[in-house]
């Protein structure tokens, strides 16, 4: 096996990374690290029981180097797959960062102006009164520069923005920026890239997606937690969709890769990290929880630069660094419950405080993340509505076609099976009844209401939220 090294270096000390298909050795901590693991080991085994989190995968990067890495539970629990460092997992909002130092190194080199209008490379915007520092800061709803919003649907608006001042495609920027010159052999851009190879192989080349397709072999199943902890499999997400927002997979090696690539300033300057890493301030004059592209809180005056990301179910991630004290922790996982839980305050989610615990750092955050925990499993288990039995006659009456003009003219399909009602979005997914005419999913916040009118056959609706969208029957 040949290995490739490359310097790189941007004005500070050179870092040498590895790049190919080379695994590093598993980091053996001595002294006072190893006893600080060991009690970090045994809090995150026992949070993810009571979480139900199938799979887990943990990597912890002090003074530039891996220090630790381990993964518990099962990347596959049909299969009893172990996770490992080596899972690959999608990162979802984690992508932001990524985004936010490709935009940033466009600052450094003088082809941006934080200050430059959207509107100059998106129609969706229609006069010049939103910023890119606004799109970066989560604060272009409403009056832009007023107030924190988190929106990933606007930040994905940042993809035209790198594609146009680059001339590549997003994809290609993060292989060519990130993925190889760091070494990141086993990431890969999005879920499906190999399916998608006709329309990458030019650009990214055979070697590559050969690459990407090994490592594909290792992505975690997803999963969901739902009700009083049943585990529910997930679908994967949306294959096509990768931008600025959201869409990378990573492993928690890699992610070590990475981390350590920016605190050797390797991806920018000290002083332009550092204005990311600085809280944005409102036109008012608020200092808000968030920088440009990353979360900025102080917990008893120690500063933590985070960023978590969540699908909604199947994968969530969580990426905290304590500059101060020169440590970085990344956990991914193929359940939400990493991330979602928790409240307002970072350290309130039971896998940082035992972070921030096992190093020292916030040693009274237990009893109210003990508390938001408990809170969390009782949230789910109250709105997880209880399934009825319908009569299979009536469930009968509602198989068939649906076509949603307002959803881009999709088609559901309805089928039975017994006495159990399945929709097929892409993937076949069973429909719970709450009442004869109105069914859930357990793994969507969706509700299926069949409406008939005499003598007609049924039709479908799907409401979400506040937003309701009707169908046409097809057949």
């Amino acid at each position: 096996m040949i290995t490739r090294i490359t310097t790189l270096a941007r004005g500070a000390p050179a870092l040498v990374l590895l790049t190919g298909n080379v695994a590093w050795a598993q980091p053996q901590p001595s002294g006072g690290d190893k006893a600080r693991l060991d009690r970090f080991e045994q809090q995150v085994e026992s949070v993810r029981g009571r979480l139900k989190i199938p799979g887990l995968s943990v990597a912890i990067v002090k003074d530039q180097e891996l220090l630790w890495a381990k993964g518990f539970g099962f990347a596959d629990l049909e299969n009893r797959v172990p996770a490992t460092p080596d899972t690959l997992y999608s990162i979802a909002s984690l992508t932001k960062t990524f985004a936010a130092t490709l935009l940033m190194q466009l600052v450094e080199q003088g082809k941006l102006d934080l200050d430059e209008p959207v509107s100059h490379y998106s129609t969706d915007f229609k006069d010049d009164s939103v910023r890119i520092k606004h799109l970066l800061s989560h604060t272009s709803s409403g009056t832009p520069g007023e107030r924190f919003q988190y929106s990933g649907r606007l930040y994905d608006s940042l993809t035209a923005v790198i594609e146009k001042k680059t001339g590549r495609r997003f994809v290609e920027v993060v292989v060519e920026t990130f993925f190889d010159p760091l070494g990141m052999s086993t990431s890969v851009p999005y879920h499906n890239v190999v399916d998608d190879a006709d329309k990458w192989v030019a650009s990214l080349g055979k070697e590559r997606l050969d690459r990407y397709r090994k490592s594909l072999a290792n992505l975690a199943q997803p999963y969901a937690y739902y009700g009083d902890g049943e585990i529910l499999h997930e679908s994967y997400p949306p294959k096509d969709s990768v931008g600025a927002a959201a869409g990378l997979l990573s492993t928690v090696r890699d992610m070590a890769r990475y981390d350590i690539a920016i605190d050797r300033h390797v991806l920018l300057k000290k002083q332009t990290q550092e204005k990311a890493w600085t809280p944005f301030v409102s036109s008012g004059g608020q200092r808000l929880p968030y920088g440009l592209g990353w979360f900025v809180t102080d917990d008893d005056g120690l500063k933590l630069v985070w960023h978590s990301g969540q699908w909604g179910t199947g994968f969530s991630a969580m990426y905290l660094k304590v500059p101060e004290k020169h440590v970085s922790v990344v956990m991914l996982a193929n359940s939400e419950a990493l991330a979602e839980h928790g409240g307002e305050n970072l350290a309130s989610n039971s896998f940082v405080c035992s972070f921030l615990r096992a190093w020292g750092l916030a040693q009274d955050c237990e009893r109210n993340a003990q508390a938001e925990l408990a809170k969390w499993i009782e949230h789910r288990r109250a709105i997880a509505p209880v399934a009825i039995r319908v009569d299979p006659k009536v469930l009968e009456s509602y198989v068939g076609q649906y076509q949603f003009e307002t959803l881009d003219n999709r088609i559901f399909t309805v089928t039975r099976e017994g006495d159990r009602l399945f929709v097929t979005l892409p993937s076949k997914t069973e429909l719970f009844p709450e009442s004869e005419s109105k069914f859930f999913l357990k793994t969507r916040p969706y509700k299926f209401v069949f409406t008939r009118a005499d003598g007609q056959a049924a039709q479908l609706e799907i409401v979400e939220g506040g937003a309701s969208f009707r169908s046409k029957r097809i057949e």
